[in-house]
């Protein structure tokens, strides 16, 4: 049988701090922009698998953040890493490469915040058992935000309680977790590689890794609710005084996929 080899590339871009010591550090935000691709097996006509939610939402919602940073009178005393990942439904390939070859000094990035999967929402009445876990349209699962720094923790619920006030969900926030979600994106690189994370996700649902994973389906108020908020909590780690302080190590059971 032939194989067919095929290259690709993390996108990343750096938008500079305005303090002289401080914009030598970075706070990270990622998401994924590849999908599982075709399936020329899959039952009825559609064989494309768009990842419109998964991850098209986190690519887009990164694009926005990018863009209001852009537009800001004023920039944060840190600078910004962005980084769109290749590769993570192979198996987190893009983190991967990029925390064993990184473009900047990896040890200046001082936490990750992963956004993947943050653009559908169970509506009232759906009784589909595929999206009894899925969030609502104010609502939004958090993981791994206190697994290695308190500090991350307490910023990301003081700003999400300040500002926007969605229902932070820490239903999977737990290393014992079964659905293994803690695993299964791109913050996993940056945590074993030490840097504290935060990962926000709406859940799964009928649609995922299903070539109905489609624009059509996404809740765009949701969506943006969730960016401006990750936005805020950007802004703010990245004009903190010091870095958030890193007082925990990742429980055993995080560290070995």
């Amino acid at each position: 049988s032939k194989i067919d080899k095929a290259s690709t590339q993390n996108v990343a871009a750096v938008w500079e701090g305005n303090d002289p010591v401080l914009k030598n550090e970075m706070v990270a935000i990622g998401a994924h922009y590849d999908h599982v691709g075709t399936n020329p097996n899959a039952k009825g006509e559609d064989k494309i698998w768009n990842g419109a939610d998964d991850d098209g939402s986190g690519t887009v919602a990164i694009l926005s953040i990018a863009e209001a940073l852009a537009k800001s009178p004023k920039r944060p005393k840190r600078s910004v890493l962005f980084v769109w990942h290749a590769g993570e439904e192979k198996g987190l390939w893009g983190s991967e490469y990029f925390n064993r070859f990184p473009t900047v000094d990896i040890k200046s990035v001082v936490a990750q915040l992963n956004i993947d999967m943050i653009g559908r929402s169970r509506k009232a009445g759906d009784t589909n058992p595929k999206n009894a876990n899925l969030t609502n349209e104010t609502e939004v699962y958090v993981i791994g935000s206190e697994m290695m720094s308190s500090e991350l923790g307490e910023i990301t619920k003081t700003v999400n309680n300040s500002f926007l006030n969605l229902t932070y969900n820490y239903k999977y926030d737990d290393p014992k977790d079964p659905n293994r979600f803690f695993f299964r994106s791109d913050h996993f690189n940056y945590a074993v590689n030490g840097i504290p994370i935060v990962f926000w996700f709406d859940g799964v649902h009928e649609d995922y890794h299903q070539p109905g994973d489609e624009p059509q389906k996404i809740d765009y108020a949701k969506m943006e609710r969730i960016s401006r908020t990750i936005f805020l909590t950007l802004w703010e780690l990245a004009d903190l005084k010091e870095r958030p302080k890193v007082d925990k190590q990742l429980p055993p059971e995080l560290t070995v996929r």
